[in-house]
This record gives structure tokens, sequence and C-alpha cells, in this order.
């Protein structure tokens, strides 16, 4: 029966002069929706986990709240009403009742960290790797020009270069190499200069070099730190992303903690018009502050928790101000700045082609 169909087709689609179809384009769709359900398996198992750990974090937690809470209102009970100690009380289990209401935010917040600080670490490594790589070719390409310049104030000209540099020499462990094959070849190129056989304190003389001895063609502070800003950039090697840079957005993050922001900006390389700021829940003020100085283009719940009442009550005064929000359920930056990159794409393109 196969083998009859398969020629009965080939028999069709030759007599009609069209192209054989491919029947694997067949299963591409079916591949792309496995591949998917995979991923959100997996993402689904780690929420799991994350949810686990919050909870245990909490169970921890909130039996010693709940004592102080009770402890409180015995305290309030016995204080007269009229006395002003009593409304500091009264704030201080206001404060309890607060933290016992979303203390599952709390809880993540510590877990968000923990999540972040691991992937930092898997960076510095790498980061630590190209650091030391470029030092060593630095040193190497030092010395080899050093060897090549005969004229002394060209050879003090280096200074700039190395004090640049100076901070990464320190750390491997490379700057007294660097200076005194600097120190030396300046001694070779004029004898007679004896300003430069100084003491062992190797970082004072380059900074004499740097600031006496080469005035002429002495870098600028603001040329060192043009210098050192390109230096980190091509370290850093902070990787591409797909957001517009023809407009201003102004994007805010809320649950997790704040040090997302600072991590996003490390490992990518975000466009300068690009601004974003971390929302703290504890401010009643949080929606104001938000909309005070500019429209918001976009908030994003990054938590475990996208339906506790706290994002609930932001996210329908988000709705009445038609304020763009979407959850991110993950602490990691690789999935809060795809769903970044997917949500100011369409923005950008809704406000170019949708007339708002």
């Amino acid at each position: 029966m196969v083998v009859c169909i398969s020629k009965y087709m080939y028999f069709n689609l030759t007599l009609n002069s069209k192209p054989i179809m491919n029947l694997r384009s067949l299963f591409e769709p079916i591949d792309r929706v496995i591949v998917q359900a995979k991923s959100y398996i997996h993402e689904q198992d780690i929420r799991k986990n994350n949810i686990s750990i919050i909870e245990t974090k909490v169970e921890e937690i909130k039996p010693e709240l709940e004592k102080r809470r009770y402890e409180l209102i015995e305290l309030i009970e016995q204080i007269d009403p009229e006395d002003e100690f009593k409304s500091r009380l009264e704030e201080s289990l206001k404060q309890i009742d607060s933290y016992l209401d979303h203390m599952e935010l709390i809880a993540e917040k510590e877990l968000a960290l923990e999540v972040l600080d691991q992937e930092e670490n898997e960076d510095d490594e790498t980061k630590k790797e190209l650091r030391d790589k470029y030092i060593r070719l630095q040193v190497a390409r030092l010395e080899e020009q050093l060897k090549n310049t005969n004229s002394f104030f060209e050879v003090a000209d280096f200074a700039n270069e190395i004090w640049a540099d100076f901070d990464l020499f320190e750390e491997f462990n490379r700057d007294e190499v660097v200076v005194q094959l600097l120190v030396d070849r300046m001694n070779e190129t004029n004898a007679k200069n004896t300003e430069t056989r100084m003491g062992r304190d190797l970082r004072k003389t380059l900074e004499h070099i740097r600031l006496n001895l080469v005035k002429s063609s002495a870098w600028s502070d603001d040329d060192v730190r043009e210098y050192q800003a390109e230096r980190d950039l091509k370290l850093k090697q902070l990787k591409p992303v797909k957001i517009p840079d023809n407009r201003n957005f102004s994007v805010t993050i809320i649950g997790g903690g704040p040090e997302i922001i600072r991590k996003l900006h490390e490992v990518y390389a975000l466009p300068s018009r690009l601004s974003m700021e971390w929302g703290d829940i504890e401010k009643a003020d949080l929606i104001e502050n938000m909309t005070r100085t500019t429209k918001q283009d976009l908030v994003i719940f990054n938590s475990m928790f996208p339906k506790h009442p706290k994002f609930l009550e932001i996210k329908n005064r988000l709705a009445e101000q038609s304020v763009a929000y979407c959850d991110v359920i993950s602490f990691g930056t690789a999935k809060l700045l795809k769903v970044i990159e997917d949500e100011l794409i369409q923005i950008s393109f809704q406000n170019q082609f949708g007339g708002k």
C-alpha cells in the first residue's frame, strides 16, 4: 500500500511539472512544538524547585515574625491610649503585618540574589581568563616595542599606556615587571639621566615618569579613561541585544532583587537610550514614582508568584494607565533579557505602524 501511494504521488507530481514536496517539512512544526514543550517543562521544574526553596525560607522566618506580632499586641494593650510610645509599637505591628502579607516576595528576593551570585561566579572565571590573556599579550608587546624604541622620551611615553592598564597589571602581579622594563630601557636610552634611577617603589616611579618626564605627549586623565573604557568593553565581551536603539525606552522591573539591573548592564550591550530601574514593592507610592518623571514603556514582574495579590494590585493600576506589563517567571538574566527584547520590539513596531 505504501509503495503504491508513493508511486502515485511521484507520477502525479511529475505529470504536473511541480517540484516534489519535501516530506520532512511536515515534521518541522511538530519538532518545534516538541522543543518548546521540553523547554517549558524544564522551566516548570526550575520554578517548582525555586518555590520549594522559598517556602522553606518562609517556614523558617514566619513563626519568628508571628511570635513578635503577638508580643507587640500584648504590649500595646498594656500602654495607655494617650501615650506616644504606643503609636511606635502600632507602627511596628503594621510593619510585621505587611511582612506577613508578602513573605514569599521577601524570601524570593534573597533567592534571586543567590541565583545572580552563581551567574556572576561563572562569568567571573571567564572574564578572569580574558584579562589574564590580555595582560600576557600586553607584557609581551611592551617588551618587544620597548626593545625597538631608541628615543628616551618615546620610551618614557609608554608610561601612559602602562598607567592605564596598571590595575590589571597589579591584579596578575605583573606591575613590577612592566615598570622595571620601562625604567631599564629609559636608562639604556639615556645613561646620563639620573631621574629614572629611583628606589624600589615602582608605582611611585611610574607616576613620576608619567607626570614629569613626558609632559609634551602625556595622556590626560580623560585619555586614560577613554582607553580604559575601550579596553573594558573588549574584555567584557558584552552580548549583543535586539533592542531598538532609535528611540528612548523606560523599563521598570518589579520583583526579585535590585542587583538584576547591574547584572544586565554587565552582561549585555544595552543601548544607551534604554533606561531601566528596579521598583521596590515596599514603597506605597511605587506607581506614582514610576510615572512621575516619564511614561513607562514596560513593567516586568520578575517573580515566581506573578498572581500574588500585591502584584495584581499594581497590575490593575498599570492597566488603568495603559502601561504595558508582562511576567517573567525566572531569576536568570537570559530569560529576562529575551522578554525585554521581544516586548520592546513589539512596542516599537506598534508605535511606528499602529498610530500610537
